[in-house]
């Protein structure tokens, strides 16, 4: 409100604060009651009289107030020119008239009674003199009459004093604290009946079902659990159901709420205040000195007293008689004083202009005696009194639990797919784990048919054996290479398994201990996770799984960016949530004093105090970091995806990695067939068993999909295994009795484990593809691998090659077989067909051994 008050006048601030009364200025009061010589609060004229000599009682009777017609008060003095004794006496009578006082029935001006109140107004002199009384009454009699209307009514809406009204905007409206109050008590009632009613809700529903989660009916009993715990902690701290307050309004009313109870308090002590001023007013104005008039009249009094005492006493009359003349002369003695120590002469109208200013310093000394103090302490006091009840309302009411229906959706969304995945991979652990029993079954029943071959099939064997060693390193270089590509493609644990009937040929460890599980068969190729940034001043930023950017701080506070929905959200070191929408251009103030800008691209750049800046692409990860000095780095938020061949360094010995990143330009084969290990045995010459079929293609992560798995039983030795998997082909079986060792584990039948026939060496014109793989001549072979394609094809011989020559690479350049095959140096000869005459016999092809074992 506009100040009129003077700055120390705390009387008139306080009335003008508690009830909204613009007090004036006490400086200004007397401005528009003063004479035309500028005295103050009243007019006067000196007037010549005769002289005479008088005594106190003559004095008496035509000095003071009220003593003739049209004054309000006489005072007569002497002048002989100057103090002490001088002839030349003058008598004189000072006729004084008051400005802006009351009058009485008789129409003559008289002083104010004790704690009586005035009103004023602008007016006409008796001769023309234009005078106003109404800022002296508006001070005087106003400030009580605006204590007393907001006593009564609680307001001081449309109250005016003599012509000062309060603005309706400044009006001060006790009512204000109680209706404030029953808002309070009412949102109190509010959030206790709708939170039974949730409760009821609640209880209804019963606790959340797993099968709600990520639904509709989840969504909707988190809203109402959300709501009755919010609603819950709304009650509490509003100060509880059963509240009861410790205060009452002016109009007897008791709040239900501590913010209710609160306000009642602020009232009351306001109304305390009020009280105090208004009784400080009644002390003042029942001493008769809250009229200005009475102090000028206490001066004059005063001087009255002055002259009757310094000045009539001293003036002695001498009579001479000459004949029948008599000659009267006045003289005055030592002692007459005709000069006011305070005022001056008092036959100068300058002295009188200085008794009616010390009169409104006599009456502001009143003020300053018995209204400040009073008023200081009333402010004080309040000010005290609200700084302390204004702490309740210092914090507003907190919300609980901020989480949005939609953050609440997407953590069940992700609580789902995690475990999902979990269980999917348990699943494919115990499938693999039962795949690895059967292929370690399967490999015993070969080390027994291998021990059943006798002496006579030592030589043989034993350069089979060499020729296997040799091909099966190959083979293996060429699983390496295979699954190096692999890797590229399996660095999240998703893809991990598209077809789970699928064999696991394609990852065994051909060469390795068959008693445990891999540890690739249970972890991906390439581990989750992003490299985060470390910004300037320690604080981390890292990309989400879920495509939003955090970054955290070191005082623990924390910023998450969402790109889909452009809102910034940030958490202080103490938990509050709070969150910004953000649009292109707009920037955000973060924790550790950096400024962080939303660009039209998406991107994010943040500006540090260092002069450090970064720019983040959400989309990409990447994060680009411009230094002080100039300097550029990019960072990938991302972690990249390996190929794999880390994880492969464990493979056994003597298998060859050189050529795992060697596959530019070369088709690697997309699956991996083979069978079952036919436990049988080896009664006609030839090793018969399954191939190890694994699919590699389609490796999608909607195939991890419980409901996807096939859970067709393997039997006869058929293993299912996700393609890529790496595995020690269970426990080791016993090497055959004079023999030479085979390293059987991962043979996949032998004669089938290049993609080939399951039966060895027999080749004739097939008239359709089901029951081998076909591979195309040799000029084809190395751009396709195995496809089959609808065409009279070749059946070309299995894969153990009958010379000295070591396996080709599988899908290696110079592999005429194409990947995943090798070939015997027979079965580079492109023929058109064969017939049982061009069968070649183990041991017979060119570079072979000599021994013959038959046809």
């Amino acid at each position: 409100m506009p100040a009129t008050n003077d700055a120390d006048d705390y009387w008139g601030k306080a009335v003008t604060l508690y009830t909204g009364f613009p007090m004036p200025s006490r400086k200004t009061l007397f401005d528009k009651l003063k004479s035309k010589e500028g005295i103050p609060l009243f007019r006067m004229d000196i007037q010549s009289m005769g002289v005479r000599a008088v005594t106190a009682e003559d004095y008496s009777a035509i000095s003071g107030w009220m003593k003739h017609d049209g004054e309000d008060y006489d005072l007569v003095f002497y002048t002989a020119g100057g103090d002490g004794a001088h002839s030349g006496v003058e008598m004189h009578r000072a006729r004084i008239v008051l400005i802006g006082v009351p009058v009485d029935s008789n129409s003559r001006a008289r002083l104010l009674d004790a704690g009586e109140m005035t009103s004023g107004g602008a007016f006409t002199g008796h001769y023309g003199d234009q005078w106003d009384s109404g800022p002296m009454s508006q001070y005087v009699s106003g400030a009580k009459a605006a204590l007393d209307k907001l006593l009564a009514d609680h307001t001081t809406r449309g109250f005016a004093y003599s012509g000062l009204p309060v603005a309706d905007a400044e009006a001060v409206d006790l009512n204000s604290f109680e209706r404030t109050a029953l808002a309070f008590d009412r949102a109190a009632k509010f959030f206790i009946d709708h939170a039974n009613i949730l409760e009821q809700w609640e209880t209804s529903l019963g606790s959340e079902q797993a099968s709600w989660k990520g639904q509709a009916a989840g969504v909707f009993w988190h809203l109402v659990h959300q709501l009755r715990k919010n609603y819950d902690s709304y009650v509490e701290q509003l100060g509880g159901a059963d509240y009861h307050s410790a205060h009452t309004t002016v109009n007897g009313v008791s709040p239900k709420s501590k913010f209710g109870d609160t306000l009642a308090m602020a009232q009351q002590q306001l109304v305390t205040e009020i009280t105090n001023l208004q009784n400080a007013w009644t002390t003042w104005a029942n001493s008769r000195e809250h009229d200005p008039h009475r102090s000028v009249l206490e001066l004059l009094d005063d001087l009255s007293s002055w002259v009757l005492t310094n000045n009539v006493p001293y003036i002695d009359e001498t009579t001479s008689y000459g004949g029948e003349t008599t000659v009267t002369s006045y003289s005055t003695r030592a002692g007459f004083l005709e000069n006011h120590p305070v005022y001056g002469n008092l036959n100068d109208i300058q002295s009188w202009k200085k008794l009616g200013e010390a009169a409104v310093t006599r009456w502001n000394n009143y003020v300053n005696q018995q209204l400040v103090p009073v008023a200081t302490q009333s402010l004080s006091t309040l000010n005290g009194n609200w700084i302390d009840a204004g702490t309740e309302f210092e914090d507003p009411l907190k919300t609980k639990d901020t989480t949005s229906l939609s953050e609440s959706y997407q953590q069940e969304q992700n609580q789902l797919n995690q475990d999902q995945l979990n269980q999917n991979q348990q699943n494919l652990n115990d499938i693999l784990n039962n795949n690895q029993q059967n292929l370690n079954d399967g490999l015993n029943n070969l080390g027994d048919n291998l021990n059943n071959l006798g002496n006579n099939l030592n030589n043989g064997l034993g350069n089979i054996g060499d020729g296997l060693n040799n091909g099966l390193g190959n083979f293996t270089n060429g699983l390496n290479n295979s699954l190096g590509d692999l890797g590229n493609n399996l660095g999240n644990i998703h893809s991990l398994a598209s077809n789970l009937n699928g064999p696991p040929g394609s990852g065994l460890n051909l060469n390795g201990d068959p008693g445990g599980p891999n540890p690739l068969l249970n972890n991906p190729l390439n581990p989750l996770g992003g490299n985060p940034l470390t910004n300037p001043g320690g604080a981390t930023t890292r990309l989400n799984a879920d495509g939003t950017l955090t970054t955290d701080y070191p005082d623990g506070s924390s910023t998450t960016f969402n790109p889909a929905t452009s809102t910034m959200t940030t958490t202080s070191p103490g938990g509050k949530v709070t969150t910004s929408r953000l649009n292109a251009g707009d920037s955000f103030t973060n924790p550790d004093g950096s400024t962080t800008t939303l660009n039209a691209d998406g991107t994010l750049t943040t500006k540090f105090p260092d002069g450090t800046s970064t720019t983040v692409d959400p989309a990409t990860g990447s994060a680009t970091t411009t230094h002080p000095d100039g300097s550029v780095t990019t960072t990938d938020l991302n972690a990249a995806l390996g190929s794999g061949a880390d994880n492969l360094s464990h493979l056994t010995d003597g298998h060859s990695t050189d050529g795992l990143n060697g596959l530019d330009g070369l088709n690697a084969p997309s699956s991996l067939h083979s069978g079952g290990l036919n436990p049988g045995s080896l009664d006609s010459g030839s090793l018969h068993s399954g191939s190890l079929n694994s699919s590699l293609d389609g490796l999608h992560g909607d195939d991890l999909a419980f409901e996807d798995y096939d859970s067709t039983p393997f039997t006869g030795g058929a293993l299912g295994a996700p393609g890529g998997s790496a595995l020690n082909a269970g426990s080791a079986a016993a090497p055959p009795t004079g023999g030479t060792p085979l390293n059987p584990g991962g043979l996949g039948g032998m004669g089938g484990a290049g993609n080939q026939s399951n039966n060895e060496r027999v080749r004739k014109v097939l008239d359709e593809t089901g029951g081998a793989s076909l591979r195309r001549p040799t000029v084809s072979r190395a751009a396709s691998g195995g496809e089959e394609e609808e065409r009279e094809m070749v059946l070309t011989r299995g894969s153990t090659p009958t010379t000295s020559s070591p396996y080709y690479p599988m899908g290696g350049g110079g592999s005429p077989a194409g990947q995943g095959a090798q070939t015997t140096e027979s079965g580079d000869r492109e023929r058109s067909s064969w017939v049982p005459e061009d069968e070649d016999v183990w041991g017979t092809d060119e570079g072979g051994a000599p021994a013959v074992i038959g046809r």
